[in-house]
């Protein structure tokens, strides 16, 4: 039950963004449309948007005392869209092992890129127009770093978290893997996050760390997400299994169950050692980059094979201009420069069909996966 009207916390103007949004170093973003954000304070379900009117920002809040038949709505003025959703119940620890599917579409690093987001999946028949799950009893596989850089951030996570249930409803899923991106913000970290959300979360009376912690919904959904899970003879992380991780006696499993417990964790408060392997920033799951460079021997990616029980991994975190196979296909590297692509008019990602590999592109074509070297370009920062 709602107790409260809506009310106006504050107005800020509206500022034009000139910089780049995926440039981290050139962050002329102000306040803007975002949420809602939903908090749970004491007996309340507090739901926070701040809204776009004329030329000022409008802080809407609600109070309710139930969470059954909350419908929350997120709007994305830049491109005109808006979808509607219920608020979930209980959240459930995600399994790590599942059979393989006729057709899975795997995106990584769209870092708040909703536009190029939504472009992929209905471009792949993942969704319809109205944001609705079209892929059946299929997978979207989700490899991380869907936060920073960005200016849709909220959105994209709002995106992913409607169309879970609607998979599962239909005998599909969507299957969402921790990157480090995902770990810095609900560690604390926000050296890439947004001017945007920094003066969004003084709007909104919330500090920004408090939006992802246990005490928030998206927060507790982050929460149950793996570092890496296996489908079929696939495996999927963020940023790779390293030689050091593969030298322990960790399962994917146990990997998971310490992603899940410290993920909140800075990486310097950590002290369990098995821990370490799991977050270390040179060799950890989620930013180990030295595979995706050929920095690791064959013998080295077999030992990563054998530990991953798989055949071939699949990850993220370190750019590549196309969908790119190393070490005779047991590597398949998909971080693409999705902010390019876009303004290029073309975006790609990996499509997985009935066993082959495939470039998708979003003008419906594909092509296949051949192998290739690595193409010496990466990000800035993390």
């Amino acid at each position: 039950m709602m107790l409260l009207r809506p009310v106006l916390l504050a107005l800020l103007p509206l500022v034009p963004l000139f910089a780049h949004s995926g440039d981290p170093n050139v962050d002329m973003s102000k306040a803007g449309s975002d949420g809602p954000h939903v908090f749970y304070r004491g007996k309340n379900i507090v739901v926070k948007t701040i809204e776009q009117q004329d030329t000022s920002n409008l802080v809407r809040v609600r109070y309710h005392t139930k969470r059954e038949g909350i419908m929350l709505t997120c709007t994305v003025p830049e491109t005109g869209d808006s979808f509607r959703f219920p608020l979930r119940g209980k959240h459930k620890v995600e399994k790590d092992r599942f059979p393989l599917t006729e057709r899975m579409l795997v995106v990584s690093d769209i870092e708040g890129n909703f536009e190029a987001f939504k472009i992929m999946l209905q471009s792949a028949g993942v969704i319809n127009d109205k944001f609705e799950w079209t892929f059946g009893e299929d997978r979207l596989v989700l490899l991380g770093d869907f936060f920073d850089r960005g200016l849709n951030v909220t959105e994209v996570l709002w995106l992913i978290y409607k169309l879970e249930t609607e998979a599962e409803e239909a005998g599909g899923k969507v299957h969402f893997i921790l990157g480090n991106h995902e770990a810095l913000n609900l560690c604390g970290e926000f050296g890439y996050v947004r001017n945007k959300y920094i003066e969004n979360a003084q709007l909104i009376g919330e500090d920004y760390g408090l939006w992802y912690d246990n005490n928030s919904e998206l927060g507790r959904w982050l929460r149950t997400k793996n570092a890496v899970e296996k489908i079929g003879d696939y495996v999927f992380c963020h940023a790779g299994i390293s030689p050091q991780l593969a030298a322990t006696n960790l399962t994917l499993t146990d990997i998971n169950d310490i992603a899940r417990k410290y993920i909140g964790t800075p990486y310097g408060q950590i002290s369990d050692s098995l821990a370490q392997f799991v977050f270390n920033p040179n060799f950890g799951i989620l930013w180990f980059r030295g595979a995706a460079k050929k920095k690791v021997t064959d013998e080295e990616m077999d030992a990563a094979i054998a530990f991953s029980g798989g055949k071939r991994i699949v990850i993220g975190h370190t750019l590549v201009q196309d969908i790119t196979a190393l070490y005779d296909g047991r590597l398949i590297c998909i971080d693409l420069l999705h902010d390019e692509n876009l303004r290029l008019g073309i975006l790609k990602t990996l499509l997985i069909e009935n066993g082959a590999l495939y470039t998708w592109h979003s003008n419906g074509e594909k092509a296949g996966v051949f192998t290739v070297q690595f193409t010496g370009r990466e990000k800035s920062g993390g």
